[in-house]
């Protein structure tokens, strides 16, 4: 289950509130490094993608901060 909370600099937060890969993930992180990449992979040059919390580092789930890109 995902949520996203739209925040006043017009960046989202999407937060992951379940992780079904978290029992793997424990074993080889190459997984949540997968993950952020592909959301950096998907949204390009649109929007700089932070990973905010994370699960394996004693957060209660991942997060990640999504900005757009302003073009000039």
């Amino acid at each position: 289950m995902a949520t996203l909370i739209h925040e006043p600099d017009g960046s989202v937060i999407l937060i992951e509130n379940h992780c079904p890969i978290c029992a793997a993930a424990t074993h080889c992180q190459g997984f949540c490094r997968a993950e952020l990449e592909m959301f950096r992979n998907l949204l390009g040059d649109y929007a700089e993608v932070v990973r905010v919390e994370h699960l394996l580092s004693n957060a209660r789930r991942c997060a990640y901060k999504i900005r757009p890109i302003r073009s000039a």
